[in-house]
């Protein structure tokens, strides 16, 4: 059954140097409407489908560019057709949305709100292309609040070409002392085809070693923990109870349903995606565009490096055939078994995509 809805917004006031994702610079309303009008005839496609809708997610891009008629006008369809929604994220950069677009959104469903913030450090945002101050981002977190929004997730970046042990933990105390539930810190990646990678590749930007990569995850995981931020996937932590439950579904190959430009569905064996694209997509062409059907050694693939991202870990059911290998990475400290499940360790997490290559 499809228990997830992502709602794709493609559209940014900047491109942001570091993103790879299909981010485009149109402020045109006109544009912004006939984008939503597909939007609704896509959703229209997949309403035979065996639905048990439990999350919504509105990403992009950044949707709260968006007049916040069109994120009103998308969750009254949604909710007038599934009743058990429980959790409606919409991504917002600071800057965007005020007290009054919160509480419009607010009085639709919306309860979760998660803030490209990045860093508190007007270096690092600098750095990062950011438009936005770190007032900016308390003004936006007061505004979700006073709105009653107060599931509030705050994106952090780090792995910054100059920034030290000491910034990352400037960045960290500030993030643990405000009133959020949840924390998303991202491993700078330098994507071929970005800004970044141009700059990369005329010597501009220098990345940082992996060593000092690995020592800042570690410092982050500890920091969080002894906050009362507890690390439930790789990049994820989470005060008791606010965990992203729409993030989960995709970890835990649940079905879901991805709308939009660039959107990608799962179902079934079958994974779908639509094309980059926007004139593509605005005409009604190049939905579904890309297919993959998964057999039963790449479902197993997914299981296990999906699993091995969450702290449950991977049961041992799925990994009965690999026990002296599995005894081996437990040696290297790598993983631990626990519970009939194999769980990786910190210094495991750093090197996920070489534990699973022993694996398949």
């Amino acid at each position: 059954m499809v228990e997830g809805l992502y709602i794709h917004i493609p559209f940014c006031s900047i491109k942001c140097p570091y993103c790879d994702f299909t981010s485009i610079t149109i402020l045109d309303e006109d544009i912004h409407k006939r984008y939503i009008d597909r939007l609704f005839e896509e959703l229209n496609l997949y309403k035979d489908l065996d639905w048990n809708l439990k999350t919504v997610y509105f990403g992009g891009g950044t949707p709260s560019v968006l007049n916040p008629k069109y994120i009103v006008k998308l969750i009254e369809f949604v909710k007038n057709n599934h009743k058990n929604i429980e959790e409606i994220t919409i991504e917002v950069n600071p800057k965007t949305y005020k007290y009054e677009e919160f509480k419009i959104l607010k009085d639709i469903g919306v309860n979760r709100v998660s803030i490209g913030n990045q860093s508190f450090l007007q270096k690092n945002l600098k750095i990062l292309g950011r438009n936005h101050s770190p007032e900016d981002t308390y003004k936006t977190i007061e505004s979700a609040l006073k709105a009653g929004i107060n599931n509030i997730n705050l994106d952090l970046i780090y792995g910054i070409s100059s920034q030290t042990i000491k910034d990352l933990e400037e960045d960290l105390k500030i993030y643990t002392s405000l009133p959020i539930l949840h924390i998303s810190a991202y491993m700078l990646t330098v994507y071929e085809g970005t800004a970044l990678a141009n700059l990369v590749n005329e010597n501009k930007y220098n990345e940082i070693s992996e060593d000092l990569a690995t020592k800042m995850f570690y410092i982050i995981d500890e920091y969080l923990e002894n906050k009362g931020f507890l690390r439930y996937e790789l990049s994820n932590w989470a005060k008791e109870g606010a965990e992203s439950k729409h993030n989960l579904l995709y970890w835990q190959r649940k079905e879901y349903i991805g709308i939009g430009v660039s959107a990608w569905s799962f179902v079934g064996n079958r994974r779908f995606g639509n094309t980059k694209n926007l004139n593509e997509y605005i005409e009604g062409k190049g939905i579904g565009k890309y297919e993959e059907i998964l057999d039963e050694e790449k479902i197993k693939e997914e299981e296990i490096f999906l699993g091995f991202r969450l702290k449950e870990g991977v049961s041992l059911d799925i990994l009965k055939d690999k026990m002296e290998i599995l005894k081996d990475l437990e040696k290297e400290n790598l993983l631990y078994i626990k519970n009939n499940r194999a769980i990786l360790t910190r210094k495991g997490l750093m090197v996920i995509n070489y534990i699973v290559s022993k694996l398949i």
